[in-house]
């Protein structure tokens, strides 16, 4: 696909390379913040500083100033709007030089792998846009905001971008710590899919993937209809559209509980399982308590509460063995639906279709 071809796609007019001089400023801030912002990853900021003053920058009239930045991966260039001041980098910006960062080529030059997102196994793609996201945000050194989005109300750093995903993604971070996702964000290591993958089993992983991919899909058909219920004369269109959009809104809704509540039980009964001691139980119970603070609530959500209060039940029965016996004996048989299971290739079909659809919305 020709350069042009690529850039009249994107929308982007009046474009005018930057200099010498703007790069390497934007290079250096876009490297001290990385490492200042990420020290356990070790990065190395000289290199850092090195691989973004490569990258060919431009400045141009972006549509509707729809963002602050633009990487374009078929040239290997970064457009900024014009209307930007650069001696400011913003979250959209860091974003989008993360993207770059994350580019994995094979021996040909063929562009493999961005970060979580595989290019060859064609899986990943909404779950790198939230991973890049929550990243960027949190070089910026962000506060949480109260939110509510389509009926669904929550806590997030990122509220204007991808914050349902954002969210989602907190919550199997809750599991496996911060630093595998940072480093298969960026290096397009799978450490994040197995850690994850450990405290849960393999099926979920997949299903939570392929439900990120649903989840951005809707998102952006309901962008799409909302635009155009503004510029609709008629009544009865305008009713039509608007069934569209509550029918949206009601999917998202689900895919987000479905897979709030998938977290929850694999992940807490898969770590049950893994309790021996008083002082594992206690520390099991702190983190029953703590995931309140990472729920996505909608009216009349009790699934977590009942939950919670069942939970405790065989929480009790553990307690009582180690008092009786002075270590656990035994487990309730419904846990074994939770140990480690292989994915199924119908599976594997399905999150191949949902990838297909989304990477027209995504890259084009």
């Amino acid at each position: 696909m020709g350069t042009h071809f690529l850039l009249k796609k994107e929308g982007l007019e009046n474009i005018q390379k930057l200099n010498t001089m703007h790069i390497n400023k934007i290079a250096a801030i876009i490297s001290e913040k990385l490492c200042q912002s990420f020290p356990d990853l070790h990065l190395s900021q000289s290199d850092l500083f090195i691989q973004l003053s490569r990258l060919d920058m431009y400045t141009a009239k972006m549509p509707d100033n729809s963002t602050s930045a633009k990487y374009v991966y078929g040239n290997n260039s970064i457009y900024f709007n014009e209307i930007l001041n650069l001696d400011e980098m913003d979250i959209p910006v860091i974003h989008e030089c993360i993207h770059y960062i994350q580019e994995l080529k094979d021996q040909k030059g063929k562009l493999i792998k961005l970060g979580i997102y595989d290019l060859e196994k064609q899986t990943g793609l909404a779950l790198n846009e939230a991973a890049v996201q929550l990243m960027s945000t949190r070089t910026q050194k962000t506060t949480y905001d109260s939110v509510t989005y389509y009926g669904l109300s929550f806590a997030t750093e990122s509220p204007e971008f991808y914050p349902l995903e954002c969210a989602l993604l907190e919550q199997m971070m809750f599991f496996t710590g911060n630093e595998p996702l940072y480093f298969s964000t960026l290096y397009g290591t799978p450490i994040f899919e197995k850690s994850f993958i450990n405290i849960s089993d393999v099926n979920t992983f997949y299903d939570i993937e392929m439900a990120f991919d649903k989840l951005l899909i809707l998102e952006t058909d309901l962008a799409m209809l909302t635009q155009k219920l503004e510029n609709i004369q008629t009544n009865k269109k305008s009713t039509l559209l608007q069934i569209q959009i509550d029918n949206k809104k009601k999917s998202i809704r689900n895919i987000v509980t479905k897979t709030q509540n998938k977290i929850i039980e694999t992940c807490f009964k898969k770590k049950f399982l893994e309790l021996n001691t008083f002082d594992d139980i206690r520390e099991f119970e702190a983190d029953l308590q703590d995931f309140k603070n990472l729920l996505i609530l909608s009216p009349n959500y009790e699934f977590y509460n009942n939950f919670c209060e069942k939970m405790q039940i065989d929480i009790n029965f553990k307690k009582d063995q180690i008092i009786k016996y002075g270590k656990v004996i035994d487990i309730p048989k419904d846990y074994s639906a939770y140990l480690p299971v292989e994915v199924t290739s119908q599976k594997l079909s399905k999150i191949k279709e949902v990838f297909y659809t989304l990477k027209d919305f995504i890259l084009g």
